[in-house]
């Protein structure tokens, strides 16, 4: 086996500073019926590789604002599938499946919602295992009517859904359970994924479009009433009350600028040293062999002021930081096997 080569980088983040590009979110408000509709056609892209699907995965992260989430619609194919929030004291989601035989809904467990905070929503139909399955957050959550853990076979979409089949994303598309809150990163693919090789982090890079893909936004457009799904680059037009968007409403939020400091939580994975600092500088090594892959900044408020990617095999960093003033930051370390966070304190 060949030894893997120890890299080690000195950098100086001052002169190599990362400009990514924003990232921006869907921002939802119900009081001002806010949605996100897409105008399906005959043979479009969500007939061809949804209607009549054995194997699929839906995904989408939302962060709700508001603790009044009972039946509020995050997304919803009519007549075929939705993900829908429910039960404020319970923080639950369910998915419901419709058929010309009866709608199906699939319940998850209790308390798997968390308010405020970015919250990765995944449902799998794998008809190999003949099963489908909620996860939240990488876990699997599915869960009976009283939110016990529970098993459910799989469920082929409606070969056929009965009449007008648009997509709605932040309501049901009848005029009610409007969402409040943000969305981001929905997929939905003909395919069932493993959930290990979906993403772990709302920062993670965005989806690309692939055979299998029927739905994909990724919502960095920024600005306007449009939002492109990159399956067939078809717009969906933003909508508010009575079908029109008066100036006022927010819809483009960036996500770069605004991560919310109750998503960090200090855990192990690598070693930061010395901390404090007192010289603007420190050093990231890794345990375990594993490779580092990027390296995020972020100040007591939750605003990334750095970002930096590395090569393959890079175990050891020496960060430079001369433009940190003296206080507490997280450093967020992404590797090839998870992220890790801790606490910087800059003397």
């Amino acid at each position: 086996m060949k030894k893997q080569l120890l890299t080690i980088l000195i950098v100086t983040m001052f002169t190599l500073v990362t400009n990514a590009q924003d990232d921006y979110v869907l921002q939802f408000d119900a009081s001002n019926s806010q949605r996100l509709r897409y105008l399906t056609t005959e043979h479009d892209v969500l007939d061809t590789k949804l209607n009549g699907a054995t194997d699929y995965t839906i995904e989408v992260w939302v962060k709700p604002t508001s603790t009044e989430i009972n039946n509020t619609v995050v997304l919803k194919r009519w007549n075929q599938f939705a993900i829908t929030l429910y039960q404020d004291d319970k923080k639950r989601f369910y998915f419901t499946h419709y058929s010309a035989s009866g709608n199906k809904f699939v319940n998850s467990q209790y308390n798997v919602i968390n308010i405020n905070e970015w919250n990765h929503l995944v449902v799998i139909c794998n008809s190999n295992t003949n099963s489908i399955k909620l996860f939240a957050n990488g876990v699997e959550v599915t869960g009976d009517s009283l939110g016990n853990p529970t098993t459910e076979g799989a469920l082929a979409l409606e070969t056929s859904p009965i009449g007008t089949n648009n997509f709605y994303i932040g309501a049901s598309g009848s005029g009610t359970s409007y969402f409040t809150g943000q969305v981001d990163k929905i997929r939905v693919k003909n395919e069932a994924l493993n959930i290990g090789d979906l993403q772990s982090d709302i920062t993670d890079a965005d989806y690309i479009a692939d055979s299998n893909t029927a739905i994909l936004y990724n919502f960095n457009e920024g600005a306007g009433l449009i939002a492109v799904n990159e399956a067939d680059s078809q717009n969906a037009s933003l909508q508010c009350s009575s079908n029109d968007c008066i100036s006022g409403e927010t819809w483009w939020v960036n996500l770069s600028e605004t991560l919310s400091t109750k998503k960090i939580s200090e855990t192990g994975g690598f070693s930061l040293y010395p901390n404090p600092t007192e010289n603007k500088s420190f050093t990231i090594e890794t345990t375990n062999n594993e490779s580092i892959q990027q390296i995020e900044i972020y100040d007591a408020l939750g605003k990334r002021v750095n970002k930096t990617a590395f090569k393959e095999n890079t175990l050891l960093v020496h960060l430079g930081v001369e433009f940190l003033k003296s206080g507490i930051y997280i450093v967020k370390t992404k590797t090839n096997k998870g992220i890790s966070i801790k606490k910087l304190i800059v003397k």
